[in-house]
């Protein structure tokens, strides 16, 4: 049988759930899970896993926001390089789309001669046969 956590850890574990929710973590990376809740408290898995009901919030809360539509695991700097990746990606297609377009111009550009086709070459003239 596990015993109960005292009132200050299971305050401090409410404190720290907060903080992870709020987005405002003071020693983790701030991603919602049970072992950064436990660090952000500042004590063991162990004791955390005892104060159930402060887990099963976390865990409801975990559920919440990736409902919503959470950040990618890995917390802001995970969020800010897939946010980086992506714009990087549509530069790369807008660059390609203007590669395109001006590959359209030449080859349209290319089309349009200024000259009929072998307008340079001299006709040749007929012998004239002498009797």
């Amino acid at each position: 049988m596990t015993l109960p956590v005292s009132r200050t850890t299971e305050e401090a574990l409410r404190q720290a759930l907060a903080r992870l929710i709020d987005g405002c973590p003071t020693r983790t990376d701030g991603r919602l899970t049970v072992a950064n809740l436990a660090r952000e408290a500042g004590m063991s898995r162990a004791t955390a896993n005892r104060a159930t009901a402060i887990v099963a919030a976390c865990r409801d809360a975990i559920a919440a926001a990736r409902a919503r539509g959470m950040p990618p695991r890995g917390g802001p700097e995970k969020a800010r390089e897939e946010r980086r990746a992506m714009h990087i990606r549509a530069q790369h297609i807008q660059a390609r789309a203007l590669q395109q377009r001006q590959e359209e111009q030449r080859a349209a550009r290319a089309a349009v001669l200024p000259f009929p086709r072998n307008a340079h070459v001299q006709p040749r003239n007929k012998r004239s046969e002498t009797p």
